[in-house]
């Protein structure tokens, strides 16, 4: 007879392990989540699962479903841009499972954890910077039901509900990091975050990697990943790294190897973005990207300001000029598709000086031109230095500033026009041949600055307008410039909301198709185009309004007789199935 052995033993034998749900909220859905698989990978022996979800989400559809998985441990990555509502779903979440511990990470809690525990009591431990091994410790004890003490780089809960800090661990090298994406499933159509550095060799005084070490994966382990994603025709790449190009002599061979390996995968369309210091590049590295084939590469480059002061207050120390070279060599490269950042609200900068920053940027010609607005992050050496530059900013995420001891707040109100109206004309591409037209004459910032004000006085800022509202006001704006040729502006006007308007339209047809649907536009346009406004839907009667016509005939290229009929276009004509099909139309015999 076997011996008789003690329940309570037994119970605790054959005990479960405890689970942990890991929640990543984007900021929309084509985004995903670098953190996560990072950390499940580092417990891949664990009961660790993740779960992505989005801001734009309905939080009460998020909660629900966080509820309804059940685990013991419910984490969460925490940015400046989900802080709110990680925190509202995580506060839900531990009211309706009291006995679930909440575990937050991420920079925006990596730097005042403790204050952030005092002040949500419902947060049961956050790990501070570098997940991965802080998170395994973690887990080894929470899912085998021991106490979670012993997690380094740690606050933690503690029974009588105060806070315990533990040491910082040192960071796992990269080389030691597991690749977490030999599973695609789920990634679809979503861009792709990856890494092969971690920390930044500068120290800009606004940004987080400021105080952080530089750390490398393996260049042939990196190259190696990334033909992985060519070949398994990832959309979008986005590395993460702060400072891509540095060293230039590693990018310039992993360029290099991007190179090659488009001839290898010539159907793949897989699109790689780097964020790159202008200053690093060298001549054999702009002439190896000059091989780029189209599509393949693009850069984000940070100006951020061109004021001597300003680039010294925060740490910048690099010339204006060289960064300015480079860049422009950069946007001369049609092959590449090249993104330029300013920052506005930065110390010692003033409105006249932001100005000159904006025309140096604006004239390298760069595909995109981002406007951004200083952010004083939590752990950025800016924050301690606020005081001395009188910067204002929100108390609440993402801590934007409000004005500084150089640049007052009405005029920042006036960049963010600036900031919407840049967006919609230039890199949303909504006018940019009257762009052309508008700066060969007047200075970019001082078009845009005017504008603002014009459309400011008028009060289109006041409530949502439609694109149309904006063109008329825009060439009643342009025609009122010195020296203004308003019959330039209405020939570039036109050509720009034609181009908006088919902007969806493919970007090629085959040859017999385009002469069958387009062949008398073609065979019209062989011998110039007659004097008209274009054929976009609704554009003839914009351009009837701008030009003062008394009828929408004066301005249709190709009017039609009584009886519809117009010999240029063939009208009336013979009608497809397939156009029949898309109008639900049937042809039936009498």
């Amino acid at each position: 007879m076997l011996p008789a052995v003690a329940p309570a033993r037994l119970s605790c034998y054959h005990r479960p392990m405890k689970t942990i749900l890991l929640c990543a909220l984007g900021a929309r859905w084509s985004h995903s989540s670098l953190a996560l698989p990072c950390l499940v990978k580092a417990a891949t022996d664990l009961p660790v699962r993740a779960a992505e979800y989005n801001i734009n989400d309905s939080p009460d559809e998020v909660i629900e479903r966080i509820v309804s998985a059940g685990a013991d441990a419910v984490g969460f990555s925490c940015y400046i841009w989900n802080i709110g509502f990680v925190l509202d779903v995580a506060s839900a979440v531990k009211k309706l499972m009291p006995g679930c511990t909440i575990l937050l990470g991420g920079p925006e809690v990596s730097f005042d954890a403790p204050e952030m525990m005092e002040r949500h009591r419902f947060i049961d431990i956050i790990i501070r910077g570098p997940g991965e091994a802080p998170f395994r410790r973690f887990a080894e004890a929470f899912c085998h039901g021991k106490a979670i003490d012993d997690t380094p780089s740690a606050c933690i809960r503690t029974p009588d509900g105060g806070v315990m800090e533990t040491p910082d661990a040192a960071p796992m090298p990269m080389e030691q990091l597991p690749f977490v994406y030999d599973d695609l499933t789920g990634y679809d159509g979503k861009i792709i975050y990856y890494e092969t550095s971690r920390g930044c060799p500068f120290r800009c005084a606004y940004c987080l990697s400021a105080r952080t070490v530089t750390d490398f994966l393996p260049e042939d382990r990196a190259v190696c990943e990334l033909e992985y994603f060519m070949r398994r025709g990832v959309r979008q790449v986005k590395l993460v790294d702060r400072t891509f190009n540095y060293p230039d002599e590693r990018a310039r061979r992993i360029f290099a190897a991007l190179i090659g390996m488009k001839q290898k995968y010539p159907q793949s369309r897989t699109n790689f973005h780097f964020e790159i210091s202008a200053s690093l590049l060298s001549d054999e590295t702009l002439a190896v990207l000059a091989d780029a084939p189209p599509g393949l590469i693009q850069f984000e480059v940070g100006i951020q300001s061109t004021h001597g002061d300003t680039l010294r207050a925060v740490g910048r120390g690099h010339s204006t000029q060289a960064v300015l070279e480079k860049t422009a060599r950069l946007c001369r490269m049609k092959n590449l598709h090249v993104h330029v950042d300013l920052i506005a609200g930065l110390p010692m900068e003033t409105p006249e000086t932001f100005a000159q920053s904006f025309n140096d940027a604006y004239r390298l010609g760069a595909d995109r031109l981002q406007l951004g607005f200083l952010k004083v992050l939590k752990g950025s050496p800016l924050r301690d230095m606020a005081e001395r530059y009188d910067i204002v900013y929100r108390d609440d995420a993402p801590y934007e500033v409000l004005q500084t001891g150089t640049m007052p707040y009405a005029a920042l109100r006036r960049l963010k026009r600036v900031a919407a109206l840049l967006d919609v004309l230039y890199n949303d591409r909504g006018a940019v041949k009257t762009l052309e037209v508008l700066t060969s004459r007047t200075a970019p910032y001082g078009v845009f600055d005017g504008l603002a004000a014009f459309l400011e006085s008028r009060g289109y800022f006041e409530r949502r307008q439609k694109p149309a509202v904006l063109m008329i006001y825009l060439y009643e704006y342009a025609c009122g410039l010195p020296g203004a040729d308003a019959a330039l502006v209405r020939e570039a006007l036109a050509f720009d909301w034609y181009s908006r308007q088919n902007a969806d339209c493919p970007a090629e047809f085959a040859p017999e198709d385009a002469e069958e649907r387009f062949g008398h536009l073609i065979n019209a346009f062989r011998y110039g185009a007659p004097p008209h406004g274009g054929l976009a839907y609704g554009l003839d009667r914009l351009v009837m309004l701008i030009a003062g016509a008394d009828s929408i005939r004066d301005v249709i290229a190709f009017p039609k007789v009584q009886n519809s009929g117009e010999l240029m276009t063939a009208c009336p004509a013979e009608v497809d199935e397939k156009q029949l099909r898309e109008l639900s139309i049937a042809v039936v015999a009498e």
